[in-house]
């Protein structure tokens, strides 16, 4: 999701600068072993035709085409121009073959035929309908397959001992958040989700990966939450980049828990997955 969306309804508010593909980067590597989990427990596997819907800059699109092997494929799809090249040359240099990249409406995108799986890591939390969007990816899929979405909990982030830095920037990360109309609890919504878009009762994984010290590296998302959120957070009237000092929150942040031997707490996500009937329901006005 970017920074030029072809469903202008609800923007990608995080935007796709240099400090998001940091902060996106950071994020791969603090929550890539819970993504994978979630990935295996929803039953992705060798041979399966994939879809990642928001992509961005393809994580989820390269841990699936890991999974799926040469017999398979994986379509990463996103609204967005510049986390695309970065996911092609992502790509490329790990020579998958099987994957490839389209730019699209991830409401609206259209595979060229039914797939084995649809699915989405932080994208729902994005969407102006998210039990519509599931809707709309279980009828991509081919009957019995797989719909997986995982989530944040961005409310869950904290520290020991607590760190007035820490607290500040979650104060404006969620009050943001909350005056652009975004949930703040989209992990903990999955589960009803899927039951509200007629789906069974999801299989759920979930992890919120503990770090210490000043190194940990999920300072960088702090960091990158509120530098690539800092737009939003002055137009919305949440605080001001004077109050907030981007150019040198994250170096204080981590000097501060470095002092303090702080454990932080990333945010929980939960995964969430379910296969769609064998025989699909009637559309409307059939008998």
């Amino acid at each position: 999701m970017g920074d030029n969306p072809v469903h202008p309804v609800r923007e990608y508010v995080l935007g796709s600068t240099d400090p998001e593909m940091a902060r996106l980067a950071a994020i791969s590597r603090v929550y890539g072993p819970m993504t994978g989990a979630w990935l295996d427990a929803a039953g992705v596997g060798p041979g399966m035709r994939v879809a990642d819907l928001g992509c961005g800059p393809g994580d989820v699109t390269l841990a699936a085409a890991r999974r799926v092997g040469p017999t398979g494929s994986v379509v990463g799809v996103d609204d967005a121009a510049r986390p695309l090249e970065r996911a092609r040359r992502r790509a490329e240099g790990a020579h998958l073959a099987t994957v490839s990249f389209e730019r699209g409406d991830v409401l609206s995108w259209e595979p060229a035929e039914p797939l084995d799986a649809v699915v989405g890591r932080f994208i729902l939390l994005h969407l102006p309908d998210p039990v519509a969007a599931l809707v709309r990816a279980a009828e991509l899929v081919r009957p019995g397959g797989i719909v997986a979405f995982a989530d944040v909990a961005l409310s869950t982030r904290g520290s020991l001992p607590e760190l007035s830095l820490l607290t500040a920037s979650n104060g404006w990360f969620l009050e943001t958040f909350r005056r652009a109309g975004r949930p703040v609890d989209m992990a903990l919504r999955l589960a009803a989700v899927f039951a509200a878009a007629g789906l069974p009762d999801p299989v759920l994984t979930s992890a919120a990966p503990a770090e210490r010290g000043g190194d940990a590296v999920g300072w960088s998302i702090v960091g990158g939450d509120i530098t690539s959120l800092l737009p939003v957070i002055e137009r919305t009237g949440v605080a001001t980049a004077a109050e907030i000092g981007p150019d040198t929150f994250e170096q204080r942040l981590r000097a501060q828990a470095a002092a303090h031997d702080a454990v932080l707490l990333n945010p929980l996500v939960v995964g969430a997955s379910a296969c769609t009937p064998l025989v699909p329901p009637p559309r409307s006005g059939q008998g």
